[in-house]
């Protein structure tokens, strides 16, 4: 029995100073003037902590919290590519699309194609913004920060899991390369602009990436399941 109770005060302990780490690291990110992550209103900045704040609880009372997290990390990672292929290109200061331009299926030249791209990929964005695509480049930067802000956290968790952050670091590396060539090809062959990659290698890397996708489970219903525990943070006893 005291032993148990060892274990749980343990685990507490763990969870809280894991949290800890999660809300100064969400709150550096709030104070970014360069992202978008810090014109957002108060209310939206605490509903994004306590959400990724839930994550980390669930993750952590999972029966296997290293798999689970790997699932966010696959799922936070590829939303991010979906819109981060617009943002890879030489200017870009952020590390993580300056390192998926090293992908011989990452061009770093979506941005330049957007006119065609946007009626087919952002058809109500498109209908709605000014000649320079205001809404279309609002959207596509806020899903980018959103999903990498997540995908953020879930590496500080991943890290603390493993107690190896370069081992991280190369397996968010491989996430990426994977999903950001995918989604640009997506983009390409939907939008009739040339292909990258030959058909073989496009198809064994889809293969890969559905395998993730399969194991990661159902993206919709992970983040409800996030949500609901998010809406509990604040709940009286």
């Amino acid at each position: 029995m005291r032993t148990a109770i060892r274990k749980e005060t343990r685990r507490h302990s763990l969870l809280d100073a894991l949290q800890a780490r999660i809300a100064e690291h969400l709150y550096h990110a709030y104070s970014d003037s360069d992202s978008l992550l810090g014109t957002l209103d108060r209310w939206t900045q605490q509903r994004i902590t306590d959400e990724n704040l839930a994550k980390v609880a669930l993750v952590m009372n999972a029966d296997d919290p290293a798999e689970a997290c790997y699932r966010d990390l696959v799922r936070e990672i590829d939303t991010e590519a979906e819109s981060g292929i617009y943002l890879a290109r030489n200017s870009a200061t952020l590390e993580h699309l300056q390192h998926v331009l090293e992908e011989s299926g990452v061009s770093g030249q979506l941005h330049q194609e957007i006119r065609s791209i946007a009626p087919v990929v952002f058809p109500d964005e498109t209908a709605h913004s000014r000649p320079d695509l205001d809404l279309v480049w609002i959207t596509v930067e806020a899903r980018h920060d959103r999903a990498h802000l997540d995908a953020t956290v879930s590496e500080i968790i991943m890290g603390f899991l493993m107690n190896d952050a370069e081992s991280v670091r190369d397996m968010t590396n491989v996430v990426r390369a994977m999903t950001y060539t995918i989604h640009e090809d997506t983009v390409r062959r939907r939008c009739e602009l040339p292909p990258l990659l030959g058909d073989a290698e496009i198809r064994d890397l889809r293969i890969m990436v559905a395998e993730l996708k399969e194991r990661s489970g159902d993206y919709d219903d992970r983040t409800n399941e996030i949500r609901r525990k998010a809406d509990t943070l604040h709940e009286s006893p």
